[in-house]
C-alpha cells in the first residue's frame, strides 16, 4: 500500500483547488510548478485570512459582517485568479509579436536567398536581431535540434509552440520546414508572408477583445462601489440607532 505523505496531499488539495487553467497559464509563461504550488498556496492562506477577518468583525461589530466574511474571500480569490489571466493575455499577445517580428525577418532573408543558402545559417543571421535573450534562446534551441534531427519536423514545431503557442504559428514553422525540404519552391515564400500576416493581425484582434471586455463592466464597476459605499454608511447608521435604542430601553 503506498504511504501519501502530508506534503502530497497538501499539494493535491491546492492543486484540485485552483481554476483548470490557472497552472497551463502560469507554466506556459516559464513558472516553475513549485512557484504555481507557491502562489496557490499564498492565495489560499490570504483567502481563509480574509475571512477570518470578517468573520471576527461580525462577531465584535455586528452580525452583517458574516454575510461579507461568505463573500469577499471567495471575490478576493477569483480576483487572484482574474489578475493572472489579465497578465497571461498580454503575455499571449506579446508573445505573438515577438513571432510575428521573426516572421518578418526571416522571410527577407528566405526571398534573397531563394534557397541557395542553409535554413541553419539564416537563423544564425537572425540571432544578432534580436534584442530578447528569451527568443535568442528559444531560435538558439531550435538550431541545434536541427543538427540533432535534421530531417524531423518536431524542434520547428516545439519552436512555434514556445514562441507563441497558436496554430497559425505551428503553420508557419510547417511551412518553413517543407521549405527546408524543397528549398527551389519559391512559392512558399509567399505564404509564409500571408500566414505571418493573419498572425499578427489575430493578435491584434485579441487584445482588442481584450480591451473591450475591460470596458465592458466598467459601469456596473463604478455602480457596485457606490453601493459598497451606501451600503456601509447604511449599517453604520443602523448600527448606531440599535445601539442607541438598547441604551434608553435599558436607562
Amino acid at each position: 500500500m503506498k504511504i501519501v505523505s502530508q506534503t502530497e496531499r497538501k499539494k493535491k488539495f491546492i492543486r484540485f483547488v485552483a481554476e483548470k487553467d490557472l497552472y497551463l497559464m502560469l507554466r506556459n509563461m516559464g513558472n516553475t510548478i513549485q512557484k504555481i504550488d507557491k502562489f496557490q498556496k499564498q492565495r489560499i492562506v490570504q483567502t481563509v485570512f480574509v475571512f477570518i477577518f470578517l468573520f471576527f468583525f461580525a462577531l465584535v461589530f455586528s452580525s452583517w459582517f458574516y454575510m461579507l466574511a461568505f463573500i469577499a474571500p471567495i471575490f478576493y480569490y477569483r480576483t487572484k485568479y482574474r489578475k493572472v489571466k489579465s497578465k497571461y493575455t498580454i503575455w499571449r499577445f506579446q508573445r505573438k509579436l515577438q513571432f510575428s517580428k521573426f516572421a518578418r525577418l526571416l522571410i527577407p532573408y528566405l526571398k534573397q536567398s531563394k534557397g541557395e543558402v542553409s535554413l541553419y545559417s539564416t537563423f544564425n543571421k537572425l540571432l544578432r536581431r534580436f534584442d530578447n535573450q528569451a527568443d535568442k534562446n528559444s531560435l538558439y534551441t531550435l538550431m541545434t535540434e536541427m543538427s540533432n534531427k535534421p530531417n524531423d519536423i518536431q524542434p520547428f514545431v516545439d519552436f512555434a509552440m514556445r514562441q507563441s503557442g497558436t496554430d497559425m504559428s505551428v503553420l508557419f514553422m510547417t511551412t518553413v520546414y517543407d521549405f527546408r525540404q524543397s528549398t527551389k519552391d519559391t512559392s512558399v515564400i509567399d505564404e509564409l508572408g500571408k500566414i505571418a500576416s493573419e498572425e499578427l493581425m489575430n493578435g491584434i484582434d485579441e487584445i482588442i477583445r481584450y480591451k473591450l471586455q475591460r470596458f465592458t463592466f466598467f459601469p456596473t464597476k463604478i455602480v457596485m462601489s457606490s453601493f459598497i459605499i451606501v451600503l456601509g454608511f447604511a449599517v453604520s447608521v443602523l448600527v448606531y440607532n440599535l445601539s442607541n435604542s438598547q441604551f434608553f430601553l435599558g436607562g
